[in-house]
């Protein structure tokens, strides 16, 4: 199978971190770079923790590109500390668990580099359209679309959000999807092939005790690596917090590595063509992602949702996606001692 090139637009967090890597060390996938948006926190946070993230597993070609750090028309974004932490990456102890990688961000606005970008893999590989994966609010694809509406025909774009019922920050709302409805809204009536991956899914990624086990008993007895101890601390914050605030038992889910596993494997998903509504208006639910599941409407289908995923095989993906980052990550390789290293600079 050809390698598909992506390009992820993301919020990262403790999820998003985990697609990074998953997006970055799937044999399945070209990485061309990472947007970031303003949601799980402020977009200043988002970027630099997309920044250390991709060095920290040794990804430091992969360029970074700030983007919006508000909804196309409200005043500001919403936020999730009370998930993510203050850093939007914290660790159980509360504050930043990440290296600082000292790197910044590409120069430019966010559209024009991702633009580009996919333009020009897209002029190498015109029979392949590029994945575009948003894992936060949509406000970056959403300007990219109207800035660009030629993109169209070169992108393809699957995101993380939405619920066909009950949502999580809201009472029908999902939290990418309440973020920027506006922005959600352009998405969805571009005309672009779209996939939405829901929580419904995403809730049956269960980072459980028993997964966790396999993830970091994999590759050999004794102690775990220091990356892999640093996944654990961001793992156990992340169960942490989804117990205080949605009562989750079993461990925290995995949303954002779902959907760059639908780009990967869109076999081990279940996926049903329908319409799909965001509603802007509503005080009451301004966010929702209107589904319908019966194929009443007369309106033009416009949304692959996924409705079933294989746990398992996701799973697996993950596991192979932490084991080959592992094998990479420069925190686990040793380190010249101290007299050593002064010898080499001088």
């Amino acid at each position: 199978m050809a390698v598909q090139a992506v390009w992820l637009d993301c919020d990262p967090g403790h999820d998003d971190a985990m697609a990074i890597l998953l997006a970055g060390y799937s044999p399945a996938l070209q990485l061309l770079g990472v947007s970031t948006v303003a949601s799980n926190q402020v977009v200043e946070k988002t970027t630099r923790n997309a920044l250390d993230m991709l060095d920290l597993i040794g990804l430091t070609h992969i360029g970074v590109v700030m983007g919006q750090a508000k909804p196309l028309l409200r005043p500001a974004a919403l936020l999730c500390p009370e998930i993510h932490g203050e850093t939007g990456l914290d660790g159980p102890q509360g504050g930043p668990v990440l290296p600082h990688s000292g790197r910044q961000a590409l120069p430019g606005k966010a559209a024009i580099v991702m633009f580009e970008a996919i333009q020009q893999h897209y002029g190498r590989q015109p029979q392949q359209r590029v994945q575009l994966v948003c894992t936060g609010a949509l406000t970056n694809a959403a300007l990219l679309l109207l800035l660009y509406p030629e993109v169209a025909g070169m992108i393809e774009i699957t995101i993380m959000g939405g619920a066909l019922g009950v949502g999580n920050t809201g009472p029908v709302q999902e939290f990418n999807i309440q973020v920027d409805p506006e922005a959600a809204r352009v998405v969805f009536e571009a005309g672009v092939p779209l996939t939405m991956v829901p929580l419904e899914v995403t809730h049956t990624a269960l980072a459980t005790p028993e997964v966790l086990g396999r993830m970091f008993s994999r590759g050999g007895a004794g102690s775990i690596s220091p990356f892999k101890a640093l996944v654990e601390l961001l793992l156990t914050f992340f169960a942490s917090t989804y117990k205080d605030v949605f009562g989750f038992h079993g461990g925290a889910p995995l949303h954002d590595p779902c959907a760059i596993a639908a780009v990967i494997a869109p076999s081990i998903f279940k996926f049903e063509l329908m319409r799909v509504d965001i509603e802007t208006v509503s005080p009451l639910a301004a966010g929702q992602t209107v589904c319908d599941i019966w194929h009443q409407s007369s309106a033009p289908k416009n949304c692959r949702v996924a409705r079933e995923m294989d746990v398992d095989a996701f799973w697996e993906l993950m596991l192979a996606a932490v084991d080959a980052t592992d094998l990479a990550a420069p925190m686990n390789k040793p380190q010249p001692a101290p007299e050593a290293a002064a010898a080499q600079e001088a």
